[in-house]
């Protein structure tokens, strides 16, 4: 009975040694994609926000351009008469 209870003991220790190290593991692991992660979400809020700024800037610049009155002259057609 001694002997069960010791197996018993033993495999749950090494069970929860395992168990750690692998939380370890996946810890390290998820702690890269996060990172990973963030940083793709960064260069793509960026990427908005240039493109953003450039639409500004050409909106401004078209604003603040200058208005030019056009002249138009009425074409017949000769082909009619």
């Amino acid at each position: 009975m001694g002997f069960l209870i010791k197996f018993l003991l033993g495999f749950i220790v090494v069970y929860f040694l395992l168990k750690s190290f692998a939380v370890f593991l996946m810890g390290k692991r998820g702690r890269q994609a996060s990172s990973y992660q963030r940083q793709r979400a960064q260069q793509s809020k960026q990427s908005e926000n240039q493109q953003d700024r450039i639409i500004e800037y050409q909106k401004k610049n078209f604003e603040s351009s200058e208005i030019e009155d056009a002249d138009f002259v009425e074409v017949k057609d000769r082909s009619k008469s």
